[in-house]
């Protein structure tokens, strides 16, 4: 009779248990960009979940560094902070972003070694270094309610750049790419070995929206690169996320299941500006980051505030010429990465997270008309209008139903058109001169970096002022 009893409550037991619901929970952000300030943040918002969720998976989308001087140049090692407090959180996997190669490949080596999730990517194949390769997915296995769920990520980087991602080639020198939409198919078997299909993307809004129509094999779609913020369930049911840039948001993502299937999807965005509360050990942690003295030293004054990217741009292409001795100066506003910048004492860190890319600084002998087709080219590349010393100009962007370019740019110096035949030396960081291939007399490197010269230049130059500063005038023309 004993015995009949035990069987009947195990039996009880058993079917109570399969009867209640599974849910997969994942806290997903993307493009941190080494904004570890924000990082108490999300652990409060972590160890808040797993009180309710244990079983909570943490990934990243990629691009976790670069955009923080006290991250990005932290003297022990660039990209220490931010991977040590990844791993205090308890991250689950990291997608490659395409600034993941700005420490270049000995960075995601240090990333890799120091890590205690892995870094995933299909598409990235480390050809001239044998002892490095990333895993093209990772499966992950949790325990809920009594049973093991399988969770399977599977991570794309976007090669944009003819090619390859938006990186400085000479930092990815020896590493092969393939398009994402030519491998992507190659891996949809992995449907068939878990509960849980999830694409954790580097490859951009737009590009991941696609992947998510096409392949209904896919539960969830994670992005990232293009900076959105976007929680959508598509026709066929795939869920697509993004959470913004800088921690200034992350997604938490649940997934019911009932009889194995997943039966209700979700995704709710959490505002970090609503998060009044921090993990208070994480928050010390980054404290003793800021604290670090080299970043706290002055090395400049600028009289008034810079209001935007125009008086920005125009402050370091003026360094960069200074330092150089070149005639023209040029900045892609890609590289300049604050919308503005207080006035005031200028330290190391704001130049730092100014520009963090630690570019070299290149010298181009070009003709006039050269100077002119370049300023089209470099425009259309980065997408928004050149920053400019020595010279100011006009240019035409044509704007068509799909997309559009920069053409008939026109450069005048002291309100004069520019010799279309007379040589001039012109001065841009490495990653811009790339650009100049084909449309140039001479190319030779500096042994001088962009940072170099806006040092150089704060120190010969007091009381700094460029607001209102802009050298460039855009007609919009549509087609």
């Amino acid at each position: 009779m004993k015995k009949i009893l035990y069987l009947l409550i195990i039996s009880v037991y058993l079917i109570s248990c399969a009867s209640k619901p599974q849910e997969v929970v994942i806290l997903s952000v993307n493009d941190m960009h080494g904004h570890i300030e924000q990082m108490p943040k999300l652990a409060y918002i972590a160890d808040s979940l797993r009180n309710i969720y244990p079983q909570l998976m943490i990934v990243s989308a990629g691009d976790n560094r670069t955009g923080n001087a006290y991250n990005d140049k932290y003297p022990e090692h660039p990209n220490l902070p931010m991977i040590s407090l990844m791993n205090e959180i308890g991250f689950d996997a990291s997608a490659l972003g395409n600034h993941e190669f700005d420490g270049n490949v000995d960075g995601i080596r240090y990333f890799v070694k120091t890590a205690h999730f892995p870094l995933i990517c299909a598409n990235t194949f480390f050809t001239g270094y044998p002892d490095l390769k990333l895993p093209a997915y990772v499966t992950i296995t949790r325990n809920i309610n009594g049973k093991d769920v399988k969770i399977t990520l599977l991570s794309m980087i976007e090669t944009s750049n003819e090619g390859r991602p938006s990186a400085h080639i000479k930092n990815m020198q020896n590493v092969d790419f393939v398009d994402a939409k030519d491998i992507i198919k190659d891996y949809l078997y992995l449907r068939d070995s878990c509960d849980v299909f999830v694409l954790l993307s580097h490859c951009g809004m737009a590009q991941e929206l696609d992947f998510a129509a096409e392949y209904p094999q896919f539960d969830l779609v994670i992005g990232g690169h293009s900076h959105d913020l976007c929680t959508k369930q598509l026709e066929d049911g795939v869920l697509y996320t993004q959470s913004k840039y800088y921690l200034k948001a992350a997604t938490v993502t649940k997934m019911k299941f009932a009889n194995g299937k997943i039966i209700e999807k979700e995704a709710q965005v959490i505002d970090f500006k609503t998060i009044k509360k921090v993990d208070e050990k994480i928050q010390k942690k980054v404290e003793e980051y800021y604290a670090e003295p080299e970043f706290q030293k002055v090395i400049g004054h600028a009289k008034t505030p810079f209001n935007d990217k125009d008086a920005l741009g125009a402050y370091m292409a003026d360094a960069q010429r200074y330092i150089t001795k070149a005639d023209i100066a040029m900045q892609n506003p890609g590289g300049v990465r604050f919308d503005n910048m207080h006035g005031g004492d200028i330290t190391k860190a704001d130049i730092y997270n100014l520009d963090p890319f630690n570019n070299s600084l290149v010298i181009i002998e070009m003709t006039g008309k050269q100077v002119e087709d370049f300023l089209a080219i470099a425009s259309t590349k980065d997408r928004d209008c050149t920053h400019v010393s020595g010279i100011t100009y006009t240019i035409d962007y044509l704007k068509t139903n799909d997309d559009g370019h920069f053409s008939n740019a026109k450069a005048f110096i002291n309100g004069k058109r520019i010799d279309q035949n007379k040589v001039y030396t012109v001065t841009m960081n490495s990653y811009m001169a790339l650009w100049a291939q084909g449309n140039c007399i001479k190319i030779k490197d500096s042994d001088m970096t962009c940072n170099d010269a806006e040092f150089l230049y704060l120190e010969n130059h007091k009381d700094i002022d460029y607001q209102g500063v802009k050298r460039y005038e855009c007609d919009v023309i549509h087609k």
